[in-house]
């Protein structure tokens, strides 16, 4: 009877076992998607989110806070801002005389939360300081840095 009751506790477990490793991958998937959508809608001011400039407490109005308004082009020539895209993010850059460094989600988030790079180097004041959660920081990390 307890040789029975252990193969019936195998078999239950191995079964439970397969039965997560084939939809563990689906569900990834699904909150990777709705991850990048949401970062997606952060970027281009479709998803609302609260900021202010530094030394200032006065919130910004939705439309000043966009980052697609100074970060949106690709080749960079019109924009405001560094591109937020992987080869900027991930690559070894030196910025304002800085030592060269690059950014990983921890100094992404600090940099949108407090205005400050990976290096200790205060951002511009234009540059505004985001109020939002850890996920859609990621979001907005994962939309930016997707191949």
């Amino acid at each position: 009877m307890t040789r029975a009751l252990n193969r019936a506790a195998f078999t239950l477990c191995v079964t439970a076992a397969v039965f997560l490793v084939a939809v563990t991958p689906a569900a990834n998937g699904a909150d990777s998607s709705q991850s990048m959508e949401l970062g997606r809608d952060i970027f281009s001011g479709q998803h609302a989110l609260a900021a202010h400039l530094r030394d200032d407490d006065r919130m910004l109005p939705d439309n000043a806070i966009r980052c697609i308004n100074c970060h949106g082009h690709a080749d960079n020539a019109a924009s405001f801002g560094p591109p937020l895209t992987s080869q900027y993010l991930l690559s070894d850059t030196r910025g304002r005389g800085g030592p060269p460094s690059r950014y990983d989600l921890s100094s992404f988030c600090r940099a949108l939360n407090v205005g400050v790079d990976p290096t200790g180097i205060v951002l511009k004041k234009a540059m505004p300081q985001y109020t939002f959660s850890d996920t859609e920081c990621a979001a907005v990390w994962s939309f930016v840095t997707a191949p």
